[in-house]
């Protein structure tokens, strides 16, 4: 079962906690021993198991330069962990994503129940994002009136005005993105998703062209999985694998009926990263991804 956590303070701070936690683990101590090491004491640190705990689950606002070096004498750290870990702690910790933009704030309610905040503020710091989707277009790359079908659809306990609030978020979510640090978006879709339609038809050519028109960008890759390749681990379900400029390690965001979630655990992480890099591998090149839009676009037109 995947290592399903709340998105962190800050991802500098987990990075941090991670470097901690595998020194520590390297030197065979236990955190209760760390909290009463010698070192600690006579540089007169004081932290308990607890506040170890959440330090290496990077759950602290902060880490003082003090403490790190403390911990990095303790652990008998290389020069070379040292300086690393230091460059971490010096680093720029302001939490993940943000400021909020005011839209999100305004519309924190209906973002709570699938806890798709989170999301959006570590979405908005990623460098590189590479999402597998089954039966929908991306949410980067859906048009205002796909989106709201799809809200729509997913959440019909909402009201027309709350759909409207949630397309807006949305398309704020586009902009924010393409202003933010992402280089490299890979966005690997089902076939049977760009064949459904959704509303009418012409809401689904609108999506197919916004679709084509953004396979052209630099930073935006779209690979469409072909129908014929059979059963796959993707059948197990979406997922965005992200990575960050400020973090060694890639984290995994998968979305459910009921909520959304984070695991950022190293065997997770590579189980998800070989899934997604064999359908990448099996699906359709780039530019015979744009034949096929192209010929599922004049379809709609007949």
């Amino acid at each position: 079962m995947p290592d399903m956590k709340q998105p962190p303070w800050s991802l500098v701070l987990s990075e941090v906690g991670l470097r901690f936690e595998e020194l520590r683990e390297r030197r065979n101590m236990t955190q209760g021993e760390v909290a009463e090491h010698p070192v600690l004491r006579e540089r007169g640190i004081r932290i308990d198991k607890s506040g170890l705990s959440r330090l290496e689950r990077g759950q602290r606002r902060r880490v003082p330069r003090e403490l790190a070096e403390a911990l990095l004498e303790c652990y008998q750290a290389d020069a070379a962990e040292r300086s690393e870990i230091l460059q971490l702690v010096s680093a720029d910790t302001t939490p993940a994503g943000r400021p909020r933009p005011a839209l999100w704030r305004r519309n924190a309610a209906l973002l709570g129940p699938m806890q798709f905040e989170g999301f959006l503020k570590m979405e908005r710091r990623a460098s590189a994002l590479f999402n597998y989707e089954r039966a929908l277009i991306p949410g980067l790359l859906q048009t205002p009136g796909y989106a709201r079908l799809v809200i729509a659809g997913m959440r019909p306990e909402l009201r027309p005005s709350e759909v409207k609030a949630l397309v807006d978020v949305r398309m704020d979510r586009q902009q924010q993105v393409s202003d933010g640090a992402l280089q490299d978006f890979r966005a690997l879709i089902d076939e049977g998703a760009l064949r459904h339609i959704v509303g009418d038809r012409a809401v689904t050519q609108t999506q197919l062209e916004r679709l084509l028109a953004e396979s052209e960008q630099p930073r935006n890759t779209i690979r469409v999985l072909p129908d014929s390749i059979g059963c796959h681990p993707g059948m197990a379900g979406p997922f965005v694998l992200m990575h960050f400029p400020e973090a060694a390690r890639a984290v995994v965001w998968v979305e459910t009926m009921a909520s959304s979630v984070y695991f950022d655990g190293e065997a997770d992480v590579r189980r998800y990263t070989e899934a997604f890099t064999d359908l990448w591998e099996r699906a359709l090149s780039p530019n015979d991804t744009r034949v096929r839009l192209n010929e599922m676009i004049k379809e709609l037109q007949q």
